[in-house]
């Protein structure tokens, strides 16, 4: 049986770089910002209902969905935010679960669930065995979410503010890792998890 890991962090923690080592060492990882992006692809029903429901505004001229016009909207007023997720909610987990459902088929040992919004959401919690956190302290992230992304601070706190506090997920998370430092110090800190779980550092099978 597959243990489902669920990844998550917070804006600009370093979630991303936990999820490629894992990869990098053999385990499958599902990338739920990925399955997002393509069910807003052009030509896509969920882009269809954004538009609908947001407007030319929100669409590029080639087509293509404009994250930032719809992100200022969405992270400037929480009534849009939770609207946006009810939009396009069924087409993300039917992606997701479609995933989990190959590797699990496979009989992967371990695969790893890269959700960002994973206490947020409530919905992917049920279909995990733990939850690791890319962590780091609240004023790093914020720091770096504004050198990453060119925020103002204000836009950056606005993003912030969109998702539970960091420590709060700190102190629920089975695991967490320390992404103050270099990359190279997270692969002892991945090492260490996957032992706990009984599991190689490289994927034997």
């Amino acid at each position: 049986m597959s243990y489902i890991l669920g990844l998550t962090g917070s804006i600009a923690t370093g979630k991303s770089t936990v999820a490629h080592i894992f990869k990098e060492k053999g385990y499958p990882v599902v990338d739920a910002d990925a399955i997002a992006h393509a069910i807003v692809a052009p030509g896509t029903e969920g882009l269809a209902r954004i538009k609908a429901a947001y407007g030319d505004s929100v669409i590029n001229p080639d087509g293509s969905l404009n994250r930032r016009a719809l992100g200022h909207i969405v992270f400037q007023d929480s009534t849009q935010r939770h609207r946006l997720d009810r939009l396009n909610g069924d087409l993300i987990r039917k992606g997701i679960q479609a995933a989990l459902n190959h590797y699990q088929q496979n009989n992967a040992p371990l695969i790893v669930l890269d959700i960002p919004l994973l206490y947020e959401s409530q919905h992917y919690l049920p279909m995990v065995d733990g939850v690791l956190l890319a962590y780091v302290p609240p004023a790093l992230e914020r720091q770096r979410l504004i050198e990453r992304d060119g925020l103002t601070p204000q836009a950056a706190d606005d993003r912030i503010a969109a998702q539970l506090p960091i420590e709060e997920k700190r102190a629920r998370a089975d695991f967490w890792t320390d992404n103050r430092g270099a990359i190279t110090d997270l692969y002892p800190q991945v090492d260490a998890i996957l032992k706990q779980l009984g599991l190689p550092s490289r994927n034997e099978e």
